[in-house]
């Protein structure tokens, strides 16, 4: 029993022995994916809506949620792990409410919001008029957006990511999906 003992022991200290011997550990700075950014290339996006807009071919739209109007669609970006939430409502009187809703929301984050650059879009020959809200910060959502023609439609989108909220991580991202995102706004039309 004691030579059991001993021949554990002698053979844990030369394990101990033999891992202090080799090089020094010394953990690897936090480092990030490296991102190649494909090319823009727009296509259009039609559908039985009130609207249509160009659309990059690195993304698709969808009915994300089950329960939610045919109109309400979720636009993947599946490379960047990101989403555009996009929802659609008629106004019926409630135009003020809408809009108020969504710079609420947009508004909820200024507390980890480092700034909220707030713009106005006007394009009148497509009778496209908005808001566009860019929150800078580690925030959930860091780009939201509404377009109406101030009478009869309102659309929404506000961009997420699937990721923890990293600013400085994430800004490329974000640069790189706001000018898709502003194709849209641009390219946006009523029918």
């Amino acid at each position: 029993m004691m030579k059991i003992k001993f021949s554990i022991l002698s053979f844990l200290g030369l394990i101990l022995f033999n891992s202090c011997t080799e090089e020094d550990y010394y953990p690897l700075p936090k480092s990030y994916y490296r991102l190649d950014f494909e090319e823009k290339k727009y296509k259009n996006f039609d559908d039985s809506c009130a609207f249509t807009f160009k659309l990059p071919n690195y993304a698709f739209a969808i009915n994300k949620f089950k329960n939610a109007p045919i109109c309400y669609k979720t636009i993947i970006f599946p490379k960047y792990k990101a989403e555009l939430i996009c929802t659609y409502n008629v106004i019926d009187s409630n135009f003020y409410l809408l809009s108020e809703k969504l710079r609420t929301s947009a508004y909820e984050h200024s507390f980890r919001a480092s700034s909220i650059n707030e713009r106005q879009w006007v394009n009148d020959s497509s009778h496209v008029y908005g808001t566009t809200f860019d929150i800078n910060g580690d925030v959930a959502c860091n780009y939201a957006f509404y377009l109406t023609d101030s009478t009869s439609h309102f659309f929404t989108g506000e961009l997420m990511f699937f990721a923890r909220p990293n600013y400085d991580s994430l800004k490329p991202t974000i640069e790189f999906i706001k000018t898709d995102i502003q194709k849209l706004i641009e390219s946006f039309k009523w029918q």
